[in-house]
């Protein structure tokens, strides 16, 4: 009369139900889904302190995300892509300022725990399925070289980037950055 449900079934219809009830692209599901079985996976294990207040500060970020884009239509990787770069940006920003000369042992010991969890979230960032920073360096090299410095952003596709070049926006202008430094 009542079949039994396995856990396998029921993590692949919740998957299903988490990409309709926030639309979302599979990419950005899936990474969020590997968020969340890493932090039971910290929980079981009793593992590193850092690990799982990063991956709970990463899950609360994502959730301000989808709040925050409610309206505004999918949520997708490359958003997250733009959501952990901002957080590891804000990290090293802070063990920066913690490791400034003439501060107590205390807060230099804060600031090799800002950079240990920039190594968690970036853990995070490279599960996403994005071009490399040297593709997106290569795409815009390659536009570089047909047009002139001050044409640059109007040359670029940043309508189609995310389906062309498989990159986020924000990435691109890191990259564009980088390249002008390097040839500059």
């Amino acid at each position: 009369m009542f079949r039994l449900i396995t856990s396998s079934r029921v993590s692949a219809v919740s998957a299903v139900i988490r990409q309709v009830r926030f639309n979302s692209t599979a990419g950005y599901t899936e990474a969020i889904a590997k968020i969340r079985d890493d932090l039971k996976l910290n929980f079981r294990l009793k593992a590193d302190v850092i690990e799982k207040n990063v991956i709970r500060s990463i899950l609360t970020e994502v959730k301000n995300l989808e709040i925050n884009n409610h309206n505004k239509g999918t949520n997708t990787e490359y958003q997250l892509y733009d959501l952990f770069a901002k957080m590891i940006k804000e990290r090293k920003d802070s063990a920066a300022e913690y490791m400034k000369k003439g501060n107590p042992d205390r807060f230099h010991q804060l600031g090799l725990n800002e950079l240990r969890e920039c190594d968690y979230i970036e853990k995070y960032l490279n599960i996403l399925n994005l071009a490399s920073d040297e593709e997106v360096d290569a795409n815009v090299k390659k536009n570089y070289e047909k047009i002139k410095v001050q044409d640059i952003y109007k040359n670029i596709p940043m309508k189609s980037i995310e389906k062309d070049w498989n990159c986020s926006k924000s990435q691109v202008k890191e990259s564009v950055n980088r390249v002008l430094n390097e040839l500059s």
